[in-house]
């Protein structure tokens, strides 16, 4: 099964993009549904900068370690045709236009993506990850604006504990809807069928097992 590709974008890539990129490669490392690759990068970002003390520390409490995160700035080289891309924040996903035009269709905010990708997996129109991405391109054709601020997460850089809660609740919330939108989705074929290669010792078993219980053919 191919890889789609999915790229988080916040403004500095250091709190935001790494923490939601973060959770949602760990929980989807093991979904049968979809094979995911992420990447995210910074609207804003000083490449080579490290993640925030901070985040590191709300990264360790989901498990993840982010230490060795270094900030990329977004480039439309970065990103490839047929992307998913989630923003932060509507800003960021103006600035995501105007680098690649051509994923009008597949860019949105985070939240709004959760939202819509809840939707629509509820109304069973996606099978898939990208059609999931398509249906919820569709639907906001359908219903343009919808959300406003409430698709934005929070910056918390230089915020106080109960703004950095906010961004936690916003981020994981957001993070729990596209999980669970995931777990409707179909199983390929190929991830249930496609038979495990051979190892060589059980080759030779089956090799040893085959010669020593002929077929007598004639009989």
């Amino acid at each position: 099964m191919m890889r789609d590709r999915l790229v988080i974008v916040c403004t500095a890539n250091m709190i935001r993009s790494p923490f939601i990129a973060g959770l949602l490669a760990s929980r989807l490392a093991s979904s049968p549904q979809v094979r995911l690759h992420l990447e995210s990068a910074g609207t804003a970002a000083r490449p080579g900068a490290s993640a925030t003390g901070e985040v590191l520390e709300v990264a360790r409490t989901y498990g993840m370690d982010l230490s060795t995160h270094r900030a990329r700035r977004l480039t439309d080289g970065i990103l490839q045709p047929g992307d998913t891309v989630l923003c932060a924040e509507r800003a960021h996903r103006r600035v995501v236009l105007d680098l690649r035009p051509d994923l009008v269709s597949s860019v949105f905010t985070v939240r709004e993506f959760a939202r819509r990708a809840e939707a629509v997996c509820a109304r069973g129109e996606a099978t898939d990850w990208p059609s999931m991405v398509r249906a919820a391109g569709r639907q906001r054709l359908a219903t343009p604006g919808e959300g406003g601020g409430e698709d934005d997460i929070v910056d918390p850089i230089g915020g106080s504990r109960s703004v950095w809660r906010d961004f936690e609740r916003q981020a994981t919330l957001a993070v729990s809807s596209i999980l669970g939108a995931v777990s409707t989705l179909s199983v390929p074929t190929s991830a249930t069928s496609e038979p495990r290669p051979m190892t060589r010792r059980e080759y030779r078993r089956r090799s040893v097992g085959a010669s020593s219980h002929p077929v007598v053919r004639g009989a």
